[in-house]
């Protein structure tokens, strides 16, 4: 058994088949383009298929390194 934390739960990977009447260029622009908030990365095989990663970061309701960077007297003024 194997744990899992949250980055892992948040990419995915798969074969992408060229010869459907899609181009691996135009597949990743209309990712891009209906999930902007996705990083998609694209590698080949050894026997030359493309692969493509799909990763998603975590998006969470307070940015932790903008609150550490604040002035501690900003932060009693606010």
């Amino acid at each position: 058994m194997s744990l899992r934390n949250s980055e892992q739960l948040m990419q995915r990977e798969y074969y992408f088949d060229e010869g459907l009447g899609q181009s691996l260029n135009d597949h990743t622009n209309e990712l891009k383009k209906k999930f902007p908030d996705l990083t998609v990365l694209t590698r080949r095989d050894r026997d030359g298929l493309p692969i493509v990663k799909i990763q998603m970061k975590p998006k969470y309701k307070y940015n932790l390194d903008e609150i550490l960077s604040m002035d501690p007297q900003e932060m009693k003024r606010l």
